[in-house]
């Protein structure tokens, strides 16, 4: 006798509105459900970035979810560290309140990971103002690297 094709899989449940509702600064794939060990997203050179309102330090929600990611990476790869590149830009401005502004954002990027139990000593911070060459002038640039 023929034995009796197996019964087919259930259907996935659908995630949450709260999983799918939400924007996330996670390019592609969304790892925040694969445990901290397996989070292989984080490699040297990679580099991602965070987006500030003019005029403000505090960091947005999409880049705290971003910098949690992150200080999981860090948790599992002991030897990975990170590079803080800090802009502030606005003409209106001068030099060293850019800087200034700029090294605001480094630092609150740097005291959250911090809070995550990243040591302050995996984070080297740079402060470089309205020197912006390309892309948004408001932003911290998050460089992975491994020295």
């Amino acid at each position: 006798a023929m034995a009796a094709a197996p019964p087919a899989p259930p259907p996935p449940m659908p995630a949450p509105p709260s999983e799918t509702a939400r924007p996330t600064a996670a390019p592609e794939r969304q790892t925040a459900s694969l445990p901290p060990a397996s989070t292989g997203a984080l490699t040297p050179g990679k580099q991602f970035r965070l987006i500030f309102d003019a005029g403000e330090a505090a960091m947005r929600s999409a880049s705290q979810q971003a910098l949690d990611e992150v200080a999981k990476a860090l948790k599992s790869d002991e030897s990975l560290r990170l590079q803080l590149l800090a802009y502030a830009g606005g003409s209106e401005k001068t030099a060293s309140q850019s800087r200034r502004l700029s090294l605001s954002r480094a630092l609150a990027v740097r005291s959250y990971l911090i809070e995550k139990d990243v040591r302050s000593t995996r984070i080297d911070v740079r402060a470089l103002g309205n020197k912006s060459d390309s892309g948004p002038s408001d932003r911290v640039d998050v460089i992975v690297t491994t020295r």
